[in-house]
């Protein structure tokens, strides 16, 4: 039966399936669930009121994602508290990570895009890493996703290391501030950016009102833990010597 179903298909369609079997680890049941992942909205279309792009399937991706690492995390690490879990799900689960992985995985040579602007092209093969996980996931169940998801991980990140070489950023920059009595400010609001249809939050630190770095989570507590490793990258080069300390 299989084989009779996949000599029905054409030619592009086979080349797909057999691409994201290297990708994925498994053929996919419904193609068309991935060849909507693949496509991004500079190149979508409505037909019969149905959206053909990758981001309804890049919304559900996100947030699969992150619920299954944030267990594989509770679980792991039972003494961490809220915040120490908050920071190594960020560097799990950032634009960044997921980037690098989709062009590990050579996920952008298989997506149909029209606008090539540096700012598209940035992250578009992590989002489409994310809509790909949205397609295992009404493919082939929660579970099969899950392990999807978890063989990524596992194959990308050591979570001891990881674990090892992430603090609280936040506590560090606000010690190294009082140490040497610098006015620092860190103001973090809820924000909501088109491209991002959803909410998330915003912070942004300032060093005797200068800026100094901004961060972004979907929790206030990640939105502060990034741009105060940021902050810490960037304040490394600065010359705390001269600066008079009053008593």
């Amino acid at each position: 039966m299989r084989f009779f179903l996949l000599k029905g298909k054409s030619r592009d369609d086979k080349k797909l399936i057999k691409s994201l079997k290297v990708i994925l680890g498994f053929k996919p049941h419904n193609l068309s669930l991935y060849k909507n992942a693949l496509r991004h909205s500079s190149a979508g279309y409505v037909a019969s009121g149905e959206i053909y792009n990758n981001e309804r399937l890049e919304f559900i991706g996100d947030s699969i994602i992150s619920a299954v690492v944030s267990d594989l995390l509770y679980c792991k690490f039972p003494k961490a508290n809220e915040g120490k879990l908050s920071i190594l799900r960020s560097t799990i689960v950032n634009r960044k990570s997921l980037n690098e992985i989709a062009a590990e995985l050579k996920i952008d040579s298989l997506m149909i895009f029209r606008n090539s602007s540096r700012s598209t092209m940035k992250n578009m093969a992590g989002n489409s890493l994310e809509a790909l996980t949205g397609a295992v996931y009404y493919d082939r169940g929660y579970k099969f996703c899950q392990k999807f998801i978890l063989k990524i991980v596992s194959d990308n990140f050591d979570l001891t290391n990881l674990m090892k070489q992430n603090s609280d950023f936040k506590s560090k920059l606000l010690q190294l501030m009082q140490k040497f009595k610098l006015d620092i400010s860190i103001n973090t609001y809820e924000n909501c950016e088109a491209n991002e249809k959803t909410h998330h939050f915003y912070c942004e630190i300032c060093l005797d009102d200068k800026y100094v770095a901004e961060g972004k989570g979907w929790s206030k507590k990640e939105a502060e833990q990034n741009a105060s490793q940021k902050a810490l990258r960037k304040l490394k080069s600065y010359d705390f010597s001269n600066l008079k300390t009053s008593n």
